[in-house]
């Protein structure tokens, strides 16, 4: 039997939270292609996998530094 939780959705508030970062830095990350957005009709969400992912990988660029 899996017991891998379903996917879960971050909104714009929850990703600035979770990432320490300003709305307009999130979105410069989306232009640079580094996070992708979710549109859910008018609402943005991130994919709390994807977000958990790109800090995870600016953890690994500060200790290759």
């Amino acid at each position: 039997m899996d017991h891998q939780s379903p996917p879960r959705f971050l909104d714009v508030q929850e990703t600035t939270h979770r990432t320490s970062l300003r709305k307009t830095k999130l979105y410069q990350l989306i232009s640079a292609g580094e996070l992708r957005p979710i549109k859910l009709g008018r609402k943005t969400v991130f994919s709390e996998q994807e977000v958990n992912a790109w800090i995870e990988k600016q953890i690994a660029k500060r200790n290759e530094a």
